[in-house]
């Protein structure tokens, strides 16, 4: 089974209805409910999504949202080695080095994004959502 490492710009698209982006994002979610992907995210991502969430629609709607997110993705857990590991990732972005840090930790075969330049060869493919197959 393909493992999936989603980064939170994906799932905020989905979440938030983002006007051209969320339909292609939400083939992600589907193959995951449907066990057809393993798909992750890391923890740092969920305590985002809540915020933005949060300001952007309400409290009890982020709730909601992160309770569902959980029983989609496995929680890619960071501590203080996965903080400092992602300082040496060659990516500038913290955010994004972090991210590419949990992909690696979770053994994922491509990670998902919007932001396919922001993670330069890390190891492993890089695709955004529309162009996300399986084999």
């Amino acid at each position: 089974m393909k493992r999936v490492f989603v980064d939170t710009n994906v799932i905020l698209d989905v979440l938030l209805q983002r006007d051209g982006f969320w339909r292609g994002s939400m083939n992600i979610f589907q193959l995951a409910e449907l066990g057809k992907i393993k798909a992750y995210v890391s923890a740092s991502s969920m305590t985002d999504i809540f915020y933005v969430a949060n300001k952007k629609l309400s409290t009890p709607v982020a709730r909601k949202a992160i309770d569902k997110l959980l029983t989609i993705f496995e929680v890619v857990g960071v501590d203080g080695k996965d903080l400092r590991g992602a300082l040496s990732v060659p990516i500038d972005d913290y955010e994004d080095a972090l991210q590419a840090y949990c992909a690696n930790k979770a053994d994922a075969d491509v990670l998902v994004t919007r932001d396919a330049e922001g993670f330069p060869d890390i190891g492993i493919e890089v695709v955004e959502p529309t162009n996300f197959t399986l084999p």
